[in-house]
């Protein structure tokens, strides 16, 4: 569906090289303080409006997490003011949009019991990204966090039935909002937009997730009302020069017609412990309906 990108070898081993001394000198520590504390991480909220959102959704929240990055600057207790954000938050339902390692799936390990405290009441749903695939060992992943609660969107959907909340000031029936999710479009060996929208129906509120920015025109062509991404980092160091050295950064928010692609800014890096103009977040999103005019 979309063509490969790839850096060149040049550019990977400079990389491997900044990592190599960053670590020597401390930079895990030094990325925990500055960005992974709980009074240093951003909460950004974005609100989504929806022509003609059942009442039942009014209100309904998503937290969307991506950019993990566990491995040489993040590991083992560094996403604890993470997990507390969200407990705090206590969203409906927590989506993840990929790269959670670095160099291999073993990275992971140390931080699945903190991935698995940020979890929605009525769900948690993932799909992977580019760094994720190292080696094809995403399985054990899935194998690690479906037990804790994890559902993985592999060019597939599911479904949130959401009640009429009790009390509410309108009557009317319960609605569903679907979760379609598509493997990452530079890794994935089948990525399949048509699949993953294949189990919604004309109705449902669809919120998709893609690791990529570019896979969003895809989804709202499908009728997705809301697409989240990560992948770009936001550019991770705002610079000039500097910002182009990453994946092209289409915008934190784009309207795509009755579409809004979300890009979340990602909790870890890249290549160096540093981010410039660019806070690692969380962020937390809420359908309404519009405001009367």
């Amino acid at each position: 569906m979309i063509a490969p990108r790839r850096f060149s070898r040049l550019r990977i081993a400079a990389f491997a090289a900044i990592e190599r001394l960053a670590v020597l000198l401390g930079g895990r520590r030094l990325y925990r303080a500055r960005h992974l504390r709980r009074e240093r991480l951003v909460g950004r909220r974005e609100t989504v409006e929806v022509q003609d959102l059942p009442p039942a959704l009014e209100g309904f929240t998503v937290a969307h997490l991506t950019d993990v990055h566990a491995g040489p600057f993040l590991g083992a207790g560094d996403l604890a003011g993470v997990a507390s954000a969200v407990e705090e938050a206590a969203p409906d339902v927590v989506c993840w949009t990929g790269d959670y390692v670095v160099h291999g799936i073993e990275n992971a390990r140390p931080i699945e019991g903190e991935l698995a405290r940020c979890a929605g009441a009525r769900g948690t749903f993932a799909v992977f990204g580019n760094h994720d695939y190292l080696h094809r060992r995403e399985p054990e992943f899935v194998a690690a966090m479906e037990p804790r609660g994890w559902t993985f969107l592999r060019n597939r959907s599911a479904v949130v039935d959401v009640p009429m909340k009790e009390g509410a000031a309108e009557d009317g029936p319960g609605a569903r909002v679907a979760f379609a999710g598509i493997e990452d479009p530079e890794e994935g060996k089948v990525v399949d937009v048509d699949a993953a929208l294949e189990g919604t129906r004309d109705a449902d509120v669809v919120v998709a997730l893609a690791h990529g920015p570019r896979a969003a025109p895809a989804f709202a062509a499908g009728g997705a009302r809301v697409v989240l991404s990560g992948h770009t980092h936001a550019t991770q160091v705002d610079l000039p020069f500097l910002r182009d050295l990453g994946p092209a950064h289409p915008g934190l928010r784009v309207e795509l017609g009755d579409t809004t692609l979300v890009v979340g800014r990602g909790l870890g890096v890249i290549g160096a412990p540093l981010r410039w103009g660019v806070p690692a977040e969380v962020v937390l999103l809420t359908l309404r309906r519009p405001a009367d005019r």
